[in-house]
């Protein structure tokens, strides 16, 4: 039963990942091409104006209208970010094929190789091209920075570490850290799905706070959302030494989030306008979401006595848990020309992943050990998968 989920969680990453790849490749592809010459189509802003018209996809407040300058600038090194991106992330889809890794391992490598070497290079021309040009002129623009350059890192470090995991035949570290990975890479087309879907939902907003809304959106999905599939897709170890947790654990995690939202919320309430008070509701929204799904995780996991189960949704509760106040505390961090509104704006995209990331990590090192401790058949088949 446990392998048949496995499989088809495999299966629905692999079809959501292509089906995202799908979109997104063409609109990645073409996204530089109008910076080399005129009259070339805009597929990307096509789509937004034919959504959404010409005034949004195109006017005050848009990505054209505020960063053309920059992008033409740097087009060349713009245009290797993106096409090899696109095709990094079309190369992922393949990762997540239970019937390649399976029936010929050697593909599953060499497409991994592949992916890694496109996406290094994407990542770093992304660098580049942050470091050279300044922030967008929009309340956005230094936190999205900044939360660009963490994707980019975030990116690279946890795919190399795959690699590592990988040489030292731990597969089910080389897994995780992949799947976050590739999580992060997908970042850039849901966020342009984002800002081009959510506009008739919020016709008051122009492009750049819509990317604003969905960088807060992303920055507790894209972490959580591959720990939440690393765990539902294996199978928890068992581990009779342990007992299940008291219940008044997750109470305190709950009034953890409840305290963390309040003082998020008390902080976003001082933005100045013309920025939107309604951003808090971004990050917050995805962070209970979050919570709802890890307790209810817990609450299956305790009906079946899997107290190693409960355990990894216990440790991802806490990180989701912790996101709101981790986003308060990342607000005094941030680097010193920040103003009040950047700090707020920054810690809501990126303070949220902080424990999440932690959190992650340590359900991953449990069950890397455990594996490692404990082999059984499956551990054998996924170590022979490796070899």
């Amino acid at each position: 039963m446990d392998n048949d989920k496995q499989v088809t969680l495999s299966r629905g990453l692999f079809i959501f990942t292509a089906v995202v790849g799908a979109l997104y490749l063409p609109l990645a592809l073409n996204y530089t091409w109008p910076l080399f010459g005129t009259g070339v189509p805009r597929w990307q802003d096509d789509v937004n104006t034919a959504i959404n018209g010409r005034g949004y996809a195109l006017g005050d407040g848009s990505v054209d209208a505020v960063r053309h300058q920059a992008y033409a600038e740097h087009r060349v090194v713009l245009l290797v970010h993106t096409t090899l991106g696109a095709l990094a992330l079309t190369l992922a889809m393949f990762q997540f094929s239970a019937r390649i890794r399976e029936r010929w391992p050697a593909v599953h490598r060499w497409n991994g190789r592949s992916y890694l070497a496109l996406m290094t290079i994407s990542m770093l021309t992304a660098l580049i091209f942050l470091y050279v040009t300044p922030p967008a002129r929009h309340f956005i623009g230094p936190a999205f920075e900044t939360q660009l350059r963490g994707l980019a890192v975030g990116t690279l470090a946890s795919a190399w570490y795959a690699l590592y995991a990988i040489r030292k035949r731990d597969m089910v570290t080389h897994r995780a850290w992949m799947t976050y990975s590739i999580a992060f890479m997908l970042t850039a087309p849901l966020l342009r799905f984002i800002w081009i879907g959510i506009q008739p939902v919020i016709p008051q907003h122009d492009v750049l706070t819509n990317i604003g809304v969905g960088s807060l959106i992303l920055g507790v999905v894209a972490p959580g959302g591959a720990a939440v599939a690393f765990i539902a897709s294996r199978q928890a170890p068992s581990d009779e030494a342990d007992t299940a947790a008291p219940v008044w654990r997750y109470g305190a995690a709950v009034a953890l989030a409840v305290l963390g939202s309040l003082t998020y919320t008390g902080l976003t309430s001082r933005l100045p306008e013309p920025i939107p008070h309604s951003l808090v509701a971004f990050h917050l929204v995805p962070v209970w979401i979050s919570i709802a799904m890890a307790l209810l995780g817990v609450a299956r996991a305790r009906a079946r006595d899997n107290v190693a189960r409960e355990r990894q949704w216990r440790w991802l509760l806490w990180g989701f848990a912790a996101a709101p106040l981790s986003a308060s505390l990342y607000s005094l961090i941030v680097p010193p020309d920040f103003t009040a509104a950047d700090a707020i704006i920054a810690g809501g995209m990126d303070g949220a992943a902080i424990p999440i990331t932690i959190c992650f990590a340590v359900i991953v090192r449990a069950a890397a050990r455990a594996r490692a401790e404990g082999p059984g058949p499956l551990a054998a088949a996924e170590t022979a998968s490796a070899a």
